[in-house]
């Protein structure tokens, strides 16, 4: 990877695209240590660690806990864009808009990114709401507006800068917008680690753990993330003489293994923090009401140590990850796609037959899939206790973070990849002049 990274700074074009990705970078640090007003960030602090904003400020790389103006990341718009690809499915329209093209792409671009703001403002006015009733903010009507609008706009202009990214960079611009919000915190984690090593509250062998814990997930990530089973697929032409089809060719169908990525995940954790949620407004001692939102919260929690606890969110997260697949791959139109253009599948008839052996392959694959989704979302709630360190604030160690990063670094390191194979491509070009060019030269001689 090194060795890709420094031949490809060695291309000037590359490298002012590299340079362009790192000075983003630098912005969006400088703008998660730009605080709103009249906060208090001791309030503030009491609050996240409780756990009910952490999941959320691991995104924005500790500017949640700041409350910075990109308080919100890009989370309103991370779910906007899961709520239209369900509604893409569940809707006939969006479904047709779908399939229009680039202009339908575009037009359902547009509507996430509405919807985006929508669920800013929604969002802000949910934040506002808790930090005014922990005193980290004042009540009234202006201050909620004001972090309404400021962070609302802080997540429209990450938006804008990771589509500069994807224009001026290399690889997907809100995916290494994302992917910097995780990195940023890893430095303070680190720092947390040592003061703790160093204060005796945490033993050396346990911090070894958690490293080798660490190593393997990422092991485990990458495996997964490019595993694919590839179904062969033979392409088929018609012979006049004698009427019969012979093939033209064998190609792959692939399955990856994780289709879904960290979507089950993200599901799960917003069912985790629904009840988290409402025990704000409705604590235990208001009524059987809160007392149920608190045995919720605590049968929800995995990190309480609970087991039980620990395979409900396990569940939750398999069960979203066949759902999202489900959602993802339609094998009965893959089966009409293939038997369309005269594919097959060796050994299973078109049509029918070819979406069921399709269906049980995909459901068989989509199993280890959802078990490792699940195992690793639980890693970071486990690992503490295994290693018996209790270290908690490592999220980096199992979870959506880990997913996030390293599926980024993946797809970052295949688009230099791409930019690569390119640049050779057009200096073999250059390099290589026609017959014409030679024959005028010849004669110019």
């Amino acid at each position: 990877m090194l060795e890709k990274l420094a031949a490809a700074w060695a291309v000037p074009d590359i490298q002012k695209r590299l340079i362009f990705v790192l000075k983003a970078f630098l912005v969006y640090v400088i703008a998660s240590h730009i605080p709103m007003a009249g906060i208090n960030h001791d309030a503030v602090n009491k609050l996240v660690s409780q756990g009910l904003l952490n999941a959320y400020d691991v995104f924005s790389g500790g500017a949640l806990k700041r409350v910075s103006i990109i308080g919100l990341s890009l989370m309103p718009y991370i779910n906007a864009s899961i709520v239209m690809q369900l509604l893409t499915v569940a809707i006939p329209q969006l479904q047709a808009l779908s399939k229009e093209g680039e202009s339908g792409r575009k037009q359902i671009n547009k509507i996430t990114r509405y919807a985006s703001i929508g669920l800013g403002f929604v969002q802000a006015a949910g934040l506002y709401n808790m930090f005014a009733s922990g005193g980290a903010i004042p009540k009234g009507i202006f201050p909620m507006l004001m972090m309404m609008v400021v962070m609302t706009s802080g997540t429209m202009f990450l938006l804008w800068m990771g589509e500069q990214l994807t224009e001026k960079g290399i690889g997907n611009g809100t995916s290494l917008i994302i992917f910097v919000g995780i990195m940023i915190s890893i430095p303070n984690q680190i720092i947390m680690t040592f003061k703790l090593v160093q204060e005796g509250a945490v033993s050396i062998f346990g911090v070894l753990g958690m490293a080798i814990l660490f190593l393997a997930s990422i092991v485990g990530v990458i495996y997964m993330t490019q595993g694919t089973r590839r179904i062969p697929v033979l392409n088929m032409r018609k012979v006049t003489a004698g009427g019969k089809m012979t093939a033209s060719g064998q190609s792959y169908l692939p399955l990856k293994v994780n289709t879904a990525g960290v979507i089950p995940i993200i599901f799960a954790m917003s069912i985790q923090l629904f009840p988290q949620t409402f025990q704000q407004f409705f604590p235990r001692e208001s009524g059987p009401f809160g007392q149920f939102l608190y045995d919720a919260t605590m049968w929800l929690n995995p990190g309480s140590g609970n087991i039980v606890a620990s395979l409900i969110f396990a569940a939750l997260v398999m069960f979203f990850t066949y759902f999202y697949t489900a959602v993802q791959y339609d094998t009965n139109d893959i089966a009409d796609n293939l038997k369309k253009y005269g594919s097959l599948i060796p050994g299973v008839k078109p049509g029918k037959p070819t979406a069921e052996y399709l269906d049980t392959v995909l459901t068989r694959i989509t199993l280890a899939g959802a078990v490792f989704l699940a195992t690793i979302s639980l890693m970071q709630y486990w690992a503490p206790i295994w290693t018996g360190t209790g270290i908690k604030g490592l999220s980096m160690i199992g979870g959506t973070s880990l997913l996030i990063v390293v599926g980024v670094a993946l797809e970052t390191m295949t688009a230099i990849e791409a930019q690569m194979a390119m640049r050779n491509y057009e200096g073999f070009i250059k390099t290589r002049p026609s017959d014409s060019d030679n024959m005028m030269r010849g004669r110019m001689r």
